[in-house]
């Protein structure tokens, strides 16, 4: 379905631009936003509630490293004959893990991504998933190695002042940063949900959880900084955002050149996502990088220019036609 087109003001566009990157952790984060880009708070609070409504911004929260959290997680391709795509994603669909489910036309054509709480076995949950839904030929792709992991957008559409982070991170253990208390556990399912739209929404969380402000505000700095949180921001719609198409480019590459070729492509603004996947007999593919563009010609043109490096020759650029489920991933859905 095509979506209606939207324009953003310059503030908007400064408000989206900052609250995908890093959102403050202090007190009154809107008043700071607002003091970075010159605008009042409540400014920064109607624009955010705004773009809220118009579906832009999903939601402002803890992004987790999973991993860190004890957390099994993959992508996953399926090959599932097209009278069987509905029936199928259905029965995916409804393990609470699978957040992402998708339509890529290829031999391989339904590609979905799963979390697996850590007292389960990954591999012996897609298995139940691949018998319940039909025995289809089934490729387990987890990230062996990650190069980049920055799902921001230029919505700004020029240079601008604001700091270009990137959210690379190392997979950390879970013991070492994260115990999963009572409490902690508490806190994760409150902070991975919307933060409120208050002058002051630590302190909305901080009373629902029924501890101090300050508590909370250090719990998410300590996690920030630990990497068990990768960053607290806004998750945006990029279909909304202006970003209508995207493509996942996967490459057959030499197993002694994947370092210095997912480095490169970790380099490249166009790319925001780049990880090194196991290749498989009947699927060589073993890097991945996602591209985002405002049309499907511009992912392509993308591709093309990426592909100029000999040895990345050899790709192929899989674009999702049909969404069966796209939700954000509740952690720790099965504790009560």
């Amino acid at each position: 379905m095509k979506e209606n087109k939207l324009f953003f003001t310059d503030e908007q566009k400064k408000v989206l631009d900052l609250v995908q990157r890093r959102f403050p952790l202090e007190e009154k984060p809107y008043r700071k936003l607002g003091d970075l880009i010159g605008i009042s708070e409540a400014e920064v609070i109607d624009h955010i509630r705004e773009l809220k409504e118009n579906r832009v911004i999903r939601q402002i929260s803890a992004i987790f490293n999973t991993s860190a959290l004890g957390y099994k997680t993959s992508l996953v391709a399926m090959k599932v004959p097209p009278e069987k795509l509905d029936e199928v994603a259905d029965v995916i669909n409804q393990y609470p893990g699978v957040s992402h489910n998708y339509l890529r036309p290829g031999s391989y054509n339904l590609w979905f991504t799963i979390a697996v709480p850590p007292d389960r076995s990954l591999e012996e949950v897609v298995e139940i998933l691949r018998r319940e839904s039909g025995s289809h030929p089934t490729i387990i792709l987890p990230a062996v190695k990650k190069y980049k992991l920055a799902m921001v957008l230029d919505v700004m559409g020029e240079d601008n002042d604001f700091d270009d982070e990137e959210d690379e991170f190392p997979d950390i253990s879970p013991k070492k940063h994260f115990e999963p208390t009572e409490e902690n556990i508490r806190i994760v399912r409150c902070v991975q949900e919307d933060l409120p739209l208050d002058p002051r929404p630590f302190s909305v969380w901080a009373n629902q959880l029924g501890v101090t402000e300050d508590f909370l505000l250090e719990w998410l700095i300590s996690k920030d900084k630990g990497g068990v949180i990768r960053r607290f921001a806004a998750v945006l719609d990029h279909r909304r955002a202006g970003f209508t198409a995207n493509g996942m480019i996967v490459w057959h590459c030499n197993d002694e050149e994947l370092d210095s070729l997912g480095e490169y492509l970790a380099r490249q603004p166009e790319v925001t996502h780049c990880y090194h996947r196991p290749a498989h007999p009947d699927w060589p593919y073993n890097l991945y990088a996602m591209v985002h563009g405002k049309t499907k010609e511009e992912c392509l043109s993308i591709a093309a220019k990426l592909a100029r490096l000999p040895s990345l020759k050899d790709y192929r650029v899989l674009f999702s036609t049909r969404e069966f489920k796209k939700i954000r991933l509740k952690l720790f859905w099965d504790r009560s």
